[in-house]
């Protein structure tokens, strides 16, 4: 496989979960990355999971805000001569708040008497955001979902250190008011340990596994196939998101894959 001039591809896919096909309800997942057409020497994906209950009645407007906010902060953080990784919280946030603010300006809450501005809970979503070129890579999380990085070793390493004291389904969520303090970030080197793949996934995606060991076993053959057949990787991607879903969790499942391209490719004259 030739890199085509390309220092990444990037690519994902979001389905409906069984459940809420069952209730009529819409994927409340979000999933987007630049450049569109998947590849490039500067890259941003990212994937939102608007919650379920009924007091996050807006939440997938809210995941769609959350994946279009990232993309143009962290583009812009990559594009920056002295990229601050401190402000990335408080901008991602500020960012989506702004966007919810002005959703809610045009169109009016008027569940159970909810005034305009009195809470963004209705829009409540997590987030998984990473950026990359061909020097550095920056992750961005908050709330649960998945965050992988796959080597061409076969190691999966999580980036991210597991929220604490949440029991059960809690989540931290974009629409808390301490949402800046939750946002979880991390920088990457190309001259330190670099990833063949970065996957970011909603829950609904691991929760379709029995435990952890199959779930990264999952990941890495993903990698592997985006490595092998990037334009069969990209088609088949819905149905296998379809499949697991519909036999595992029955949740909306999204997943964004970057593949490395300088990892992906064997050396020169060797045999894969």
């Amino acid at each position: 496989m030739s890199n085509a001039g390309h220092a990444w591809r990037i690519a994902g896919a979001s389905v409906l979960g069984d459940f809420h096909a069952r209730e009529g309800r819409i994927n409340q997942d979000a999933i987007g990355w630049i450049p569109h057409d998947g590849g490039g020497s500067r890259i941003v994906g990212a994937v939102s999971d608007g919650h379920g209950a009924s007091v996050h009645f807006r939440s997938d407007r809210g995941a769609r805000m959350a994946v279009e906010q990232a993309l143009d902060i962290l583009a812009w953080h990559m594009d920056d001569d002295d990229p601050g990784q401190d402000a990335l919280p408080a901008a991602t946030v500020a960012g989506w708040r702004d966007a919810v603010l002005a959703d809610m300006a045009a169109d009016p809450l008027d569940r159970n008497g909810t005034r305009p501005g009195a809470t963004l809970a209705p829009y409540g979503a997590t987030l998984l955001a990473m950026a990359a070129n061909d020097a550095e890579m920056t992750l961005l999380q908050i709330g649960d979902g998945d965050m992988l990085l796959v080597y061409a070793d076969g190691r999966v390493v999580r980036p991210m250190v597991a929220d604490a004291d949440l029991v059960g389904e809690q989540t931290y969520s974009l629409c808390m008011d301490d949402a800046e303090t939750r946002v979880k970030t991390a920088s990457l080197w190309r001259d330190g340990d670099w990833p063949m793949a970065v996957l970011l996934a909603t829950d609904g995606v691991s929760k379709s596994f029995r435990d952890e060991a199959a779930f990264q076993d999952a990941a890495r053959q993903l990698a592997s196939h985006a490595r092998d057949d990037w334009a069969a990787f990209v088609s088949e991607l819905p149905g296998w998101l379809s499949t697991i879903s519909h036999h595992g969790s029955g949740d909306d499942a999204s997943l964004c894959l970057a593949l490395n391209m300088s990892e992906a490719d064997p050396p020169q004259g060797s045999a894969r």
